[in-house]
């Protein structure tokens, strides 16, 4: 019954690879393998769906989601470019006063940070290698955020002499 239903459905999309703003960057059938399998079909149920082959619909959804994995890195890209807020923490900068002063810098500019105090903490102590020792900052930190308040950090490394 439901893939009746959905047979139906599809006999109303555009056959091809048309691209249409509906979909984005998807054609027709890549959006459509997503949809169903979001909704939880397996690939054969998809296949049987679409009147076409369960390798045909995994080849499908591969090129699907890489698309999606480019377009989420263009997103990334797009938004670092954004990022003209930074925020430079000096080495030996004791770890409880970091988020104070990341989320002042967000107020300052009228952005609310999406991270809270104890993001920001694990974003300090989750670098590789530590970036504490003693409860302080053992080198420098930037923190960068974009307009829209997603946070991001870089540590900065000291030049070998």
């Amino acid at each position: 019954m439901l893939i009746r239903r959905m047979q139906l459905s599809i006999v109303a999309m555009p056959s091809g690879p048309s691209r249409n703003s509906q979909h984005g960057l998807f054609t027709a059938n890549q959006f459509l393998v997503l949809k169903f399998r979001a909704e939880g079909l397996t690939q054969l149920q998809t296949a049987r769906a679409l009147g076409t082959s369960r390798a045909n619909v995994s080849m499908i959804e591969l090129r699907a989601r890489k698309k999606l994995g480019r377009a989420r890195d263009t997103i990334r890209a797009y938004e670092s470019v954004l990022s003209s807020h930074s925020i430079d923490v000096k080495r030996g900068t004791r770890l409880q006063q970091i988020p104070e002063v990341v989320l002042h810098e967000g107020d300052r500019y009228g952005i609310h940070l999406k991270s809270n105090i104890v993001d920001i903490i694990r974003m300090v102590k989750s670098l590789r290698p530590a970036c504490v020792a003693n409860g302080k900052t053992a080198r420098r930190l930037v923190f960068t955020f974009t307009q829209s308040g997603k946070l991001s950090i870089t540590p900065i490394r000291y030049p070998k002499h």
